[in-house]
Parts: structure tokens; C-alpha cells; sequence
């Protein structure tokens, strides 16, 4: 049996609780009121991410804000936050913010510490090594091509919903081994919900941990039951294939038939169904967002559109080998400046376990440090044009792709996050956005209907805060 939504949620406030530790009176660094910074991302005045970002504009290493009980600590030195993430990782534990996901995703990669984490990555490891996410490649450009058959010129969809039934159908052929695709809608509605949620999660009764049964806390919770009873089908079924012998090294195959040196099950069935969760969501809502941003730009920079087709266009087929993907710098290079601009994770965060000097202050255990990719990957003291579409920054001057061709300070560039916590599914990530990507530039062109700058909504994710409709053209 797994546990239900209200037993992860109560054990997600027991953590939290544990989390509260008191700190002895120290001096702080300087930063904004905090009760006026809370009550300003409470009423919908400015959008946490764009709160977070313009505090980069004071330029100090760190900036400290008393949200409630919590003393938070916002890095924008990127010495401070390779001292703290990378240098001193061994040293934290997963913030705070990041335990509200529990009652969704429980123990899984994303939320567990120490020695839970380290076992379950190297259980799922071998599923995204280099030779096996090869392999992958040629599922990737079959998911594109069924999209791309279900187009007609002159189409209008919602193309933030289009690469979420993507990439989900793409998760499902390559780590699960399952067809995902009839689930797409109702898993793209329950997960909308879910994270609306956390995106309105500042405040007491905000919190997707709080106890006030709000009609908006009910339908959060259906969802995550809705989510929960899809998953729990997807094992099921599992489970039933091994039984008629069914041999495979999908994800759920290899959690369900893992035995330790007793001969007992590796996994619990509440561990299967929290990492099947979890790279759910995480294995298809960040590439789908990548991709949703990617063709928004495009559409808004036509010369940039056109650099790219040439490029595709070159490609005498489909991309579907690993050599296929070396002749495509420039697609990598929309990819790279597409998360730059919009990172689909916008801030990553770690508790304090240790006292720790960062940039000159004392902070005490207990402290919640936090460093967001949308504040440090649009900072003009590290990029040039840094609020421009500008893909070519990602070429070497023999125009090939390197993510170290902006030149920018480590601590500045982080899509993937840092250290032992960097995202297991990096390079799956890569290749799954380019092959997409690749695939459908080279027959469509997508003309996103919306402005320039449209409004995002910060929860788990950086997600578009208004509809996406998007004009199909064939080329």
C-alpha cells in the first residue's frame, strides 16, 4: 500500500517543523521589509520570480529577507553560490519551499536527503547513461513525427499543451516503456492545478501544507489524488507484465524486480510511486516548457527563426542518431538561450545544517539560502544583451555549441542545478529538447499568438501565466 495525500502531506509538515530551529541573534545582510515583501507576492503585485530578480539589482553577494519565521538569504555572488551549493553542499539539506511538493511527490529524487538520495539515484542511473539515452533517439524523432502527423497547416492549438503531451508521450516510450498519450489531458489538468497551488504557496493559508480546507485546497488535493490513481495504474500494469514474464529495463521494471543481497524487494511500493511521480513531472514538465519558450522566442525573432530552419533544413533526415545531433550547434544554442531566458526551474534553494560563512556573513543553521536561475541568467553584470534573444552567444568562433562560450563566471549559468543534486535526466534533457525541437522546425513553423513578454507564474516550474494559442504553418 501507498500512502495517501493526507499522510504525505502531514509528514511533510513534520519535516518542516523539524526544519524550524532556533537561531541565535546574529547580524544579517541588508534587504528589503520582509513583511511588505510578503504581503507584495501574497496580493499578485509582482510575481516571486520577478520579486527575486529585481532584487539582483542591488548587486550584493547576499540579500536577506524575513519571510514569516524563516530568515531567507538570497545569493548574487556567483562565488557565493558555488561556495554554498557546490563547495558546502555536503553541508545542506532541501529547503523548506521544496518539502511543499511532498504531498505530490513524496520521498522522491527531488525532495529526499542523504542516504534515500544516494540509493535511488543509483538505482535509476543507469536509465539515463549516455549510450542508453542514444538508444533513446530514435523514440524521440517517432513522438515528434506523431505530433507533427496530427497538425494541419493553418491549425490553431495551445502550444504550452502540445509539448506537454510531447515530451509526456516521450517519457513514457523511453523510462517507462508505457504509451502515456491517452493520459496526457487529464495528467496536463491535474498538474495545472497542483501547481497553481504552489504557486500561490507564500502566506500561511496559501501553503499546500496548510490545514484551512479551502474549496482551492480541495480541488489541489483531487488533483494530486487524480495523479496518484494514474501513476498507481501505470505500476499496476507493470506489475502485471512481470508476472505474464515480462523482461525489461524501464524504470518500474527495474524498481519492481530489484532484490538486495537477502533476496528481499529494493523498493517499498510507496519509493516505486514516489519516483515514478517524480520523473512524471520532472521528466516531462521542464523539457515541455523549454520547448514551449523556445518556439514563443522563435516566433517573436524571426531572423533567429530563419537561422534555425537553415540549419535543419541541412539535415538530410530526421534527426535520429547521436551524430545527427553534432550537426546541430544552433539548434542546441535556441535550446541553451531559451532556458537561459526563461529556466523552467527559476530557483533552487538549500537549508543551512551547519553554521556557514558565505560572502563575509555568519549564518546560522536553520538559514534558508536561496539562488534563482531567472535573477543570475538575466544579470547584465554576466551577459551582454542579457534581456535579448541571442542564441549565437552559445557558438564558438568554429561554430560549435559550448555552454562555456558566454564566458560567464560558474555560479552564473545553472539550468540543472549544482554538485550531487545536479538533475539525474541533464543530458536526457539535451536530447530530448533537440530532437523535438529539430523535428518539427524542419516541416512547421509555429507563430505564437501572444506578446513579446507575457506573463509567467512561478510555482515548482516557470510556466506561461496566460494561454498559448499558436498557428500551425507548414513550411
Amino acid at each position: 500500500m501507498t500512502s495517501t495525500v493526507t499522510e504525505r502531506t502531514e509528514r511533510a509538515r513534520n519535516i518542516v517543523a523539524s526544519m524550524r530551529v532556533k537561531q541565535d541573534p546574529v547580524p544579517r545582510p541588508p534587504g528589503p521589509n520582509g513583511l511588505k515583501a510578503m504581503w507584495t507576492m501574497m496580493a499578485g503585485r509582482r510575481a516571486p520570480h520577478e520579486f527575486f530578480g529585481a532584487l539582483a539589482a542591488r548587486h550584493q553577494p547576499v540579500v536577506h529577507v524575513a519571510l514569516g519565521a524563516e530568515h531567507v538569504h538570497i545569493l548574487f555572488s556567483p562565488e557565493a553560490i558555488w561556495d554554498v551549493f557546490v563547495t558546502n553542499g555536503r553541508h545542506t539539506r532541501k529547503s523548506l519551499g521544496l518539502q511543499l511538493t511532498r504531498p505530490l511527490l513524496g520521498d522522491g529524487l527531488l525532495t529526499a536527503d542523504g542516504a534515500t538520495h544516494l540509493r535511488h539515484r543509483r538505482a535509476i542511473q543507469p536509465l539515463f547513461h549516455n549510450k542508453r539515452i542514444e538508444g533513446y533517439i530514435a523514440e524521440m524523432t517517432a513522438a515528434a513525427d506523431l505530433t507533427s502527423g496530427s497538425w494541419s497547416d493553418g491549425t490553431v492549438i495551445d502550444v504550452a499543451h502540445a509539448m506537454s503531451e510531447l515530451t509526456l508521450d516521450v517519457i513514457g516510450r523511453t523510462i517507462f516503456g508505457l504509451n502515456l498519450r491517452a493520459e496526457a489531458q487529464d495528467m496536463a489538468q491535474a498538474l495545472n492545478t497542483v501547481l497553481e497551488g504552489f504557486a500561490r504557496g507564500i502566506g500561511p493559508l496559501a501553503s499546500p501544507l496548510s490545514r484551512v480546507p479551502t474549496a482551492q485546497r480541495r480541488r489541489e488535493i483531487q488533483a494530486i489524488e487524480e495523479l496518484d490513481a494514474i501513476v498507481g495504474q501505470m505500476i499496476a500494469q507493470r506489475t502485471r507484465d512481470i508476472g505474464d514474464g515480462y523482461v525489461g529495463s524501464d524504470l518500474l521494471t527495474m524498481m519492481l524486480t530489484s532484490t538486495d543481497d537477502a533476496g528481499e524487494a529494493s523498493f517499498t511500493a510507496e519509493e516505486v510511486r514516489d519516483e515514478a511521480m517524480t520523473l512524471v513531472l520532472a521528466g516531462h514538465e521542464t523539457t515541455a516548457l523549454t520547448l514551449t519558450w523556445a518556439w514563443h522566442l522563435l516566433a517573436t525573432n524571426p531572423q533567429w527563426r530563419a537561422w534555425l530552419t537553415e540549419e535543419v533544413d541541412a539535415l538530410a533526415e530526421p534527426p535520429s542518431t547521436a551524430d545527427h545531433l553534432r550537426q546541430l550547434p544552433r539548434t542546441y544554442a535556441v535550446v541553451a538561450e531559451s532556458m537561459r531566458l526563461h529556466p523552467p526551474a527559476w530557483i533552487i534553494g538549500r537549508w543551512l545544517d551547519t553554521d556557514l560563512r558565505v560572502a563575509g556573513w555568519d549564518l546560522p543553521r536553520g538559514s534558508v539560502v536561496l539562488a534563482s536561475q531567472y535573477a543570475m541568467h538575466r544579470d547584465p553584470r554576466f551577459w551582454s544583451d542579457a534581456h535579448a534573444f541571442r542564441p549565437d552567444r552559445w557558438l564558438t568562433g568554429e561554430g560549435t555549441f559550448d555552454e562555456r562560450a558566454p564566458r560567464v563566471p560558474r555560479g552564473v549559468w545553472f539550468p540543472f542545478g549544482f554538485g550531487t543534486r545536479r538533475c539525474i535526466g541533464e543530458h536526457f534533457a539535451w536530447t530530448e529538447a533537440v530532437v523535438l525541437l529539430a523535428t518539427l522546425a524542419r516541416r512547421w513553423e509555429l507563430d505564437v499568438q501572444v506578446p513579446a513578454d507575457p506573463p509567467m507564474m512561478s510555482a515548482i516550474t516557470l510556466r506561461p501565466d496566460v494561454p498559448m494559442p499558436t498557428v500551425v504553418r507548414s513550411r
